[in-house]
C-alpha cells in the first residue's frame, strides 16, 4: 500500500494544485477530513481546501507544486514539496492583482490515512516568512 499512498498524495499536488481539478478530492479525502495550517494556527476542511486551491490558482495561474520526497510509515505519509508561481492574476493575501511577484516556497505535509487509503488529516507547514518576503509583504532580512 506504500506505493499507492504516495501516488494518491502526488495526485493532490498534480491534479488538484497543478491542474485545478478539485473534484478528485472526493476520491482522495475521507469524510470529515481535517487540515491543520500551522502558519495560521487553524484548521480547514475539504471544501475550504478546494476554495483555497481555486483562489490561489486564480492569483497564480502558473502555480506548480513539485513533490521532492515522500516517506510512508504505518498510517502516516510525510512529504517535502516546493511550491512555485507568479502572481499574475487576482488579488492575494492583501496584494493588489498581478504584481508579478514570484514564489518559490518549501513546504512539508504530514498526512494520516485510513485503511482504504483516503486521507483523514493533513498538517501543512510552509515557510510563511519566505511567502511574505517574496510577495513583498515583509522586508527581506537586512533591508531597511
Amino acid at each position: 500500500m506504500t506505493a499507492e499512498i504516495k501516488i494518491r498524495a502526488r495526485r493532490i499536488s498534480e491534479e488538484v494544485f497543478n491542474q485545478g481539478d478539485v473534484a478528485v478530492l472526493d476520491d482522495l479525502l475521507a469524510p470529515g477530513y481535517t487540515q491543520y495550517l500551522a502558519a495560521e494556527d487553524r484548521t480547514t476542511n475539504a471544501a475550504e481546501l478546494a476554495a483555497f486551491v481555486a483562489g490561489t490558482r486564480r492569483a497564480f495561474p502558473d502555480l506548480r507544486v513539485h513533490t521532492e520526497e515522500q516517506i510512508v510509515e504505518g498510517d502516516t505519509l510525510v512529504q517535502r514539496l516546493i511550491l512555485t508561481g507568479t502572481h499574475q492574476g487576482d488579488a492575494f493575501a492583501g496584494l493588489p492583482p498581478a504584481t508579478g511577484a514570484r514564489l518559490c516556497v518549501p513546504m512539508v505535509d504530514v498526512y494520516r490515512f485510513d485503511p482504504d487509503g483516503r486521507f483523514t488529516h493533513r498538517w501543512t507547514l510552509w515557510d510563511e516568512h519566505a511567502v511574505r518576503t517574496q510577495l513583498g509583504l515583509t522586508a527581506a532580512p537586512g533591508t531597511p
